[in-house]
């Protein structure tokens, strides 16, 4: 099921591999349903096991992939914006600050685990709008997070391996999110650093998955979304998150969100779905799958 602000999928592949390291928006929470690989997040390598629960913040990097065996890999993955997180939020039960930082990886019990697969099924299934779908629907949403806090406050999180390959790059990548709307070169990056040119593109590309450039236009794009959303027209919003075109912004804009800057603008003021979409995920819509 699809809503403003938020996305419930049930997935299942088999040999599943992500090429390269991703990132969305807005909290992510996955339900580990099967044994069989690895995931990678924040740094850090953690077996993909049965009844895990995995919570990653907005916009940290993270690949899964299953294992060689052939096993098939189901999970539930939800992705729910900050701003929902507030409007379910109370000063007493603040969702969004239970959930700030808590980027980890959690054993569920049998039971935890089985139950929240039943919430998560509960949400996926879209039901015919008619009187009380939209409260049902918010009840089903409160009993997750409330599970899910729960757990974060009172389950010891697991410790993964550390990526000593990423790790290299950290220091490159902060820089980079904090400076992605300036004018940014290779040459520049590489004198700030006192790396080689050839070597900064090295560790950079074996730590993350992808090249320096792809992600400071994926930073860019990110900031283009929020400005648009904020209502900034798509001149301001191109200008504002560095691009030097006009015509490279709608170019660009359009080949990772998968529609213009101002069809996006506009759906996303109409609340369409597929605005949604780009919205968390950064990228055209994911498939769906049903459980087997």
């Amino acid at each position: 099921m699809e809503s403003r602000d938020y996305i419930i999928q049930y997935k299942q592949d088999d040999q599943w591999r992500m090429h390269r390291l991703h990132y969305h928006e807005g909290i992510e929470l996955m339900l580990v349903l099967t044994d069989g690989g690895d995931f990678f997040m924040d740094r850090k390598m953690y077996p993909l096991k049965k009844n895990t629960l995995f919570i990653l913040n907005a916009n940290t990097l993270h690949r899964d992939e299953n294992g060689a065996d052939g096993s098939v890999f189901k999970r539930y993955v939800l992705h729910i914006l900050p701003s929902l997180l507030d409007q379910l939020s109370t000063p007493q039960t603040d969702f969004a600050e239970a959930l700030k930082n808590s980027g980890a990886c959690i054993r569920l019990t049998e039971e935890d685990s089985k139950r929240l697969a039943r919430l998560f099924e509960k949400l996926r299934i879209s039901m015919p709008p008619s009187f009380g779908t939209d409260i049902l629907e918010r009840i089903t949403l409160y009993e997750i997070l409330l599970l899910v806090c729960s757990r974060i406050r009172s389950t010891k999180k697991e410790h993964g391996t550390s990526n000593q390959d990423y790790n290299r790059v950290q220091p490159i990548l902060d820089y980079l999110r904090k400076n992605c709307t300036d004018h940014l070169s290779l040459d520049e990056l590489a004198d700030h650093f006192m790396l080689s040119k050839h070597y900064l593109c090295h560790i950079f590309k074996k730590g993350t998955g992808f090249s320096v450039m792809e992600y400071v236009i994926q930073l860019r794009i990110i900031t283009a979304q929020q400005l648009l959303r904020q209502g900034a027209n798509v001149q301001e919003a191109s200008e504002k998150s560095g691009f030097q075109t006009y015509s490279h912004f709608i170019r660009t804009f359009n080949s990772y969100v998968g529609v213009s800057p101002k069809k996006y603008a506009k759906l996303y003021r109409q609340g369409d779905r597929y605005a949604v979409n780009a919205e968390i995920h950064g990228i055209r819509k994911m498939r769906a799958t049903m459980p087997g």
